[in-house]
């Protein structure tokens, strides 16, 4: 009996411990609990938000931008590398990717650079990156190149051949104009200078060798020649061509400047603007031209613009770009710099940065178009060795519209020649050096 009784207490011992085991476990989950819904009511489990993950159709854009001002021929590194993987990602290079600035890079630049409508030189600079890493920037639209390569193209051929022609030349650099399928003089002159920079007979027709080398790979973008450091303007010399295949550099300055405010007079002429300069052969011309003006009863002038340096021209392009940008909301930047290009210049292919050319207006008004003075102006400036330099008619050749108020200074030998045979400077300068 006392043996069975042991056990039983033996047994209902086992169980109580247990049960306050049990209990114990309990009150620690509980509290546990508590103390979880506590932190959770001061710190909320974060949510899982879903990355948005940005997908960018071929060709995808570098996952940083370089940020060099400028990249050109000779330039080594990553910033290359990553200039030529952009290219290639658009279509425009298929050279190796390794980080070397060679002629094929630079020739890609340039095709690129004709697509948007930037200046064909094939050097990276600024405007040129940020258009090449925006999104905005065109996959490369090939030139096509005639089915059947013709033997022989020149002055008077018309058509799609003549067409392709002018594209891959204004891809290159050597063409400015008018796609429009008529081999006139503008895509003469560009002939001319491919021909003459990769070692043919600059005879401005595109026979069968200036066609095979324009459409093959060794085709190279065009040189910028250096422009000389100072203009003089001598009788007898070949008048300095500044448009947008001969650009001069941004540290071009003419010589023999003087401040047209001190040294005209001014019962003659106006200068609009105090410190305008210009070249002193050019400013003595005007004062001849307008003495023979007052003598026939034409007065009231004023020079509204001279000579203009390579920093004041990239002011006022940009300002028209703006322009354009500010009016036109839908345009992309390319269409608002091609635009600005028709009536504003280039920096660097201005004819005012020789300081040879005069804005001629009259004071107080915006007219000068249908004035007596504008007239007189067309009638006899070749007289004293001024010309026209953009009119309506010329516009495929020179690639700016017409400017009724502009006249550039060649002197008398060239101006008497060119009123004659009714040609703009480019075709006057075609058939001298040939």
């Amino acid at each position: 009996m006392r043996k069975n009784g042991g056990a039983s207490y033996l047994g209902l011992a086992v169980i109580i411990l247990l049960v306050i085991a049990i209990l114990y476990v309990g009150i620690s989950a509980l509290q546990d609990q508590r103390v979880y819904q506590r932190e959770a009511a001061i710190t909320p489990t974060p949510s899982i938000t879903p990355r948005t993950v940005r997908i960018t159709e071929d060709p995808a854009l570098p996952t940083s931008t370089p940020t060099p001002c400028i990249l050109q021929k000779n330039s080594i590194g990553i910033e290359v590398k990553q200039l030529q993987q952009r290219l290639k990602d658009l279509g425009y290079y298929s050279g190796d990717v390794d980080g070397q600035y060679g002629t094929g890079t630079q020739t890609a630049v340039t095709a690129f650079q004709a697509q948007h409508g930037l200046k064909a030189d094939g050097v990276a600079g600024e405007q040129t990156l940020a258009i090449l890493y925006s999104e905005s920037a065109q996959t490369f639209v090939p030139t096509p190149t005639p089915s059947a390569t013709p033997a022989m193209l020149s002055s008077g051929s018309s058509g799609d051949e003549v067409k392709a022609l002018q594209s891959r030349l204004q891809q290159l650099g050597f063409y400015s104009g008018v796609l429009d399928g008529d081999y006139g003089k503008g895509t003469r002159a560009a002939v001319k200078l491919f021909q003459a920079q990769h070692g043919l007979d600059d005879d401005g027709i595109a026979g069968q060798k200036t066609l095979e080398m324009l459409y093959s790979n060794d085709a190279q973008p065009m040189l910028v020649t250096p422009t000389p450091a100072a203009v003089q303007v001598l009788a007898g010399s070949q008048p300095l061509l500044v448009n947008r295949q001969h650009p001069v550099t941004s540290d071009f300055a003419p010589a023999d400047l003087v401040n047209l405010s001190e040294y005209c007079d001014s019962s003659l002429v106006k200068i609009k603007y105090d410190g305008t300069q210009g070249v002193r052969e050019a400013a003595d011309a005007l004062l001849r031209m307008l003495e023979a003006a007052k003598a026939d009863g034409i007065t009231n002038w004023q020079v509204s613009a001279a000579y203009r340096s390579y920093a004041d021209q990239q002011r006022i392009f940009d300002n028209k770009v703006k322009s354009f940008q500010n009016n036109n909301p839908d345009w992309s930047l390319s269409r608002c710099r091609s635009a600005a290009s028709v009536t504003v210049a280039d920096p660097g292919a201005s004819e005012h940065h020789t300081g040879l050319a005069f804005d001629m207006t009259v004071p107080n008004t915006s007219m000068f178009l249908g004035t007596k003075q504008c007239t007189w102006l067309h009638q006899h400036c070749w007289e004293y060795g001024f010309i026209l330099r953009y009119t309506d008619e010329k516009q495929q050749i020179t690639g700016f519209a017409g400017e009724a108020w502009h006249i550039r200074y060649v002197g008398t030998e060239h101006s008497l020649a060119m009123q004659q045979s009714g040609q703009c400077l480019e075709e006057y300068l075609g058939e001298v050096q040939q």
